[in-house]
Formats: C-alpha cells, sequence, structure tokens
C-alpha cells in the first residue's frame, strides 16, 4: 500500500527512545528480527518483535492509536495518520462522524448525478477522439516509436508499446523441445497466489480470531482494502 512520504515522516518522528515506553534496555542477547544483529537496547514492535532503534526508525512507523510500531507495508492511512489492521476500523468509525448531514447529501447527490451524466458523455467523446487519433498514427511514420500529433491548441504524442504474454499450454510444449538452458533464458517460471475472498472473508471477520498470532500472519501476506463504488439509481418508468 502505498503511504505518502510525508505521513510516514511524521509517523517515524514520533519513534523516540526518550518518549516511548517501547524502548528498554536489553535484560538478554536478542535478536533484531530486521537486520539480525543484537542491539545495546531494544524496541518492541505491535506483535512483541525485538528490533533495535536504526531498523525502527527506518522501517516502521506508530500507530497513531495504540502507539504500537508497525511495518510501513503494513500501515493503513485515514487522513494525516497510520494505523495498524486493529486501530484501522476504529478510525473509520471516528471519520465517519464526520459525514455531511441529511440536507447535505441531497445536494451532493444531485450535483452527482448531474455531473455523473456530463463524465458519461465525455468519457464517451474521449475514447471516440482517442480512437480516431490512433487510427491516425497508425498510418504515419513513427520517430523513437512515437506518432506526435498537432493542432490549433497543441499537440498529442502517441507513443506505441509491445508486450508480450505467454500461451500456458503452448509454452509448456515447448519446453520439451528446447534445451534446458534455451527454455530458461527464453521463458521465467513463476508461482502466483490468489485469495479465496469468501473464506478469507470469513475468518478475518471471525471474533475468535481477532488478536491471534494467524489472523496477523494472514493480513501481513493479503492486502485487505475496501473501494466504495457509487452508481446513479435511475427512477423507474
Amino acid at each position: 500500500m502505498f503511504i505518502p512520504e510525508k505521513i510516514i515522516l511524521e509517523a517515524k518522528d514520533k519513534i523516540r527512545p526518550e518518549a516511548s515506553e517501547h524502548f528498554a534496555p536489553a535484560t538478554a542477547p536478542q535478536l533484531c528480527v530486521e537486520c539480525l544483529e543484537t542491539p545495546t537496547e531494544t524496541v518492541a514492535g505491535r506483535r512483541g518483535e525485538t528490533l533495535c532503534p536504526a531498523c525502527a526508525k527506518n522501517y516502521y512507523v506508530a500507530c497513531a492509536l495504540c502507539r504500537g510500531l508497525i511495518p510501513q507495508d503494513e500501515a493503513l492511512t485515514h487522513g494525516d495518520a497510520v494505523y495498524c489492521s486493529d486501530c484501522n476500523a476504529q478510525a473509520a468509525q471516528v471519520q465517519a462522524g464526520n459525514a455531511p448531514d441529511d440536507s447535505e447529501v441531497e445536494s451532493l447527490v444531485s450535483e452527482y448525478i448531474g455531473l455523473h451524466a456530463e463524465e458519461k458523455r465525455i468519457k464517451d467523446r474521449l475514447d471516440e477522439i482517442k480512437e480516431q487519433l490512433k487510427a491516425a498514427a497508425a498510418a504515419r511514420e513513427r520517430v523513437a516509436g512515437a506518432v506526435t500529433l498537432s493542432g490549433e491548441e497543441g499537440a498529442v504524442k502517441c507513443s506505441f508499446k509491445t508486450s508480450l504474454k505467454c500461451v500456458t499450454e503452448k509454452v509448456s510444449a515447448l519446453e520439451g523441445q528446447l534445451e534446458p538452458d534455451e527454455f530458461a533464458a527464453l521463458f521465467e517460471r513463476k508461482v502466483s497466489y490468489s485469495p479465496v475472498k469468501d473464506q478469507l472473508e470469513k475468518f478475518l471477520s471471525n471474533d475468535a480470531a481477532t488478536g491471534t498470532p494467524l489472523r496477523e500472519l494472514i493480513l501481513a501476506a493479503v492486502e485487505r482494502t475496501e473501494t466504495p463504488t457509487l452508481t446513479v439509481v435511475r427512477p423507474k418508468k
């Protein structure tokens, strides 16, 4: 998840040895989970992992609510603050308290419907123009892999990019016809994973799983986002 650098720097600035209860002298040799060195003083991550102050400063941020330290790539944002997965829902509820009232909603809905119709008209026309310009560019000579089309208001540059996609079955058959080193030089084998959405959502929403190590591991391995979608409701005829 992308987090603006400004927010990261503000959250990092809150990680201070003199001000954080997470810092304490090491009582026994412990390795930092990031650099695998033995620090003279340790920092506790939100899940209890041992960190050295430098790694905590470079790779972790402080949750705005619980103050626990979380890896930057696991942090979730609301406004100008970062939160851990457990505090994120609470932050969303606080944000909901600033939602528009009924009169504002009515005005926003009317404006949205008007703009939505205009947006669709503009988008459809843009798509038509794009296809026509692409056709015009395809018929012209390319310079450095691109064609520049000029008009009174300025110019539009059409670039051409080639992509390659393997047909799995045919590549598998081709593997037997090439030497192993030849095949490895031309193709790269990859393994990908897709979440079983219904099962994962059911597990993550189970209260019994909240705070368990397995839930934390799954949240770290799966990027979970919620995307609101607006649809204009047409009146019935």
